[in-house]
């Protein structure tokens, strides 16, 4: 065990994890990976900076690009974790070099000493590596965020800083092998920039689930509808779920964080044709779901920065 009993959201890039990520990085008990420790990974005591975040300080200060914010740091993980970053295909236990482990849980336990925090609080998008940081840290549970595929599909679109819209196949494809049945349905609907997106949120899901299913009664899933919609409620099972004791102080945070309904904003940009289009795509691909090209395996021995 590592002692520092790691929570790690996952999900498909877009599905809302960077707005929970943050929420919870307000809890007096987790410390995070700040926008300091991806610009300089190995300057641990940058952390203590982190602190900062939950000072009564104007939020347009916090919103300032160099104010320290809860970060996936990805160049942090590549730092201690080469490959971590990698898109064609999931990490996997077997991926880490024995030699890897003690030193980012050092890093990691350093960066919560100078942030002044006794639990680890992670968020990684994309392809899981459920398995993989089970095998850094078997301490550690999981919680699954889901969204409505379409909004997904919109906000990708919209976002357009990382190419999730090339057809697979394609020299601009960076998401590794597409099964047959997939490919055939992509093709059977049309194809194009829309459905090549649900099929990169299809191939996360299913590596998450593949991942999941190593780690039975360590994995919460929740949707980012019902966290908007009734978010005392989801905070309080999240908190129970991961054995953190509900504050006053962060119940206050609950309280004055504007949780806002954007569940159908997917409108702005999709017609509802092209949002049936998503959806039928995703309940076509779900019935014949597999494991990954590479599928996680908790018993052997053992990057894809997205928002």
């Amino acid at each position: 065990m590592s002692g520092q009993r790691p929570l790690i959201i996952v999900g498909t890039g877009r599905c809302g994890s960077t707005f929970l990520h943050r929420v919870l990085a307000f809890h007096e008990a987790l410390g995070w990976l700040s926008t300091f420790n991806e610009t300089f990974p190995r300057q641990h005591w940058l952390s203590a900076f982190s602190r900062l975040y939950a000072a009564p300080l104007p939020r347009r200060m916090k919103e300032a690009k160099a104010f320290p914010k809860p970060f996936e740091a990805y160049r942090f993980w590549e730092e201690y974790l080469p490959g971590f970053s990698r898109r064609q295909s999931p990490q996997v236990p077997d991926d880490l070099n024995p030699d890897w482990l003690d030193p980012v849980r050092s890093a990691t336990a350093r960066i919560l000493h100078f942030h002044g925090r006794s639990r680890l609080l992670v968020k990684v998008t994309g392809w899981a590596r459920m398995a993989y940081f089970d095998r850094i840290y078997p301490d550690a549970s999981f919680l699954f965020l889901q969204r409505d595929p379409r909004s997904v599909v919109s906000s990708w679109i919209k976002a357009g800083w990382l190419d999730v819209t090339s057809a697979p196949g394609s020299p601009g494809w960076q998401w590794g092998e597409v099964p047959d049945h997939y490919m055939a349905t992509w093709s059977d609907l049309g194809g194009g920039p829309q459905l090549s997106t649900a099929l990169k949120i299809r191939l996360d899901l299913d590596d998450i689930a593949a991942n999941s299913a190593q780690l039975p009664g360590r994995v919460q899933e929740l949707t980012y509808e019902r966290l908007i919609t009734e978010p005392e409620a989801t905070m309080r099972m999240i908190c129970r779920f991961a054995e953190l004791e509900w504050t006053p102080k962060f119940e206050r945070v609950i309280e004055e964080t504007e949780f806002y309904d954007s569940t159908q904003t997917w409108r702005k940009h999709l017609t509802d044709a092209e949002g049936d289009r998503v959806i039928e795509f995703m309940q076509r691909t779900e019935s014949a779901a597999t494991e990954p090209t590479r599928a996680p395996d908790s018993e052997t021995t053992s990057p894809d920065g997205q928002a």
